[in-house]
């Protein structure tokens, strides 16, 4: 393999490990052991296991940026439920890491785990700015869009443990949530109610 194939070899040890079990619970040997390789060469591409947790989850974080998002077709819930659907897949598939990265206490969270959590909110924030056709939202719906997204991520992580309500079910209550919360938004501030006045006619 070549120096970026075993870089990505290891990665990919230490994703599927964090895939079965808490990523706090992973250790070097782990990882060596699930990639057949010695310790000497996991120190040839990283220093320590921190190292190998964040590239693991910028691995993560740059897939959930790379399919998330909106359809061209359909109206705005068809396409919000779309882009829903994907995200949950996603998140789904790395679990673990996932929940890891969002949780504060992990002995993972650093100033960088936050940059990568607000690079997925802002990747979310613009595809709805976008969609919404706003080009300069009004501070409390800028607001009202991250605290959706932040929505979107807790219960993400708590709805992962019990797939309890049923995941359409799960979704729709997300769509109608930022439904909810734009319009609730709307009432105390005439200038976003000015600029979801579209999106109104069309959900009307």
């Amino acid at each position: 393999m070549s120096p970026a194939e075993r870089r990505e070899h290891l990665l990919g040890a230490a994703l599927q490990l964090y895939g079965e079990r808490a990523m706090d619970d992973v250790t070097i040997d782990d990882i060596v052991a699930e990639a057949g390789v010695s310790r000497a060469l996991f120190y040839r591409y990283f220093s320590n296991l921190r190292e190998v947790h964040i590239a693991a989850l910028t691995t993560v974080v740059d897939g959930l940026i790379e399919r998330i998002a909106l359809p061209q077709e359909g109206n705005l819930i068809t396409q919000l439920r779309a882009g829903l659907t994907e995200f949950v897949s996603s998140v789904e598939v790395f679990a673990s890491s996932y929940t890891a990265l969002l949780r504060s206490g992990s002995t993972i969270a650093t100033s960088e785990t936050e940059t990568l959590i607000d690079k997925v909110r802002n990747h979310v924030v613009e595809i709805v700015r976008q969609r919404v056709g706003i080009t300069d939202p009004a501070p409390l719906l800028l607001l009202t869009l991250r605290g959706w997204v932040a929505l979107v991520e807790t219960t993400c992580v708590t709805w992962l443990q019990t797939h309890n309500p049923p995941r359409e079910v799960f979704e729709d209550w997300l769509t109608d949530q930022l439904i909810s919360m734009v319009g609730t938004t709307a009432s105390h501030d005439p200038v976003v109610a000015e600029q979801i006045a579209p999106l109104l006619r069309e959900l009307g």
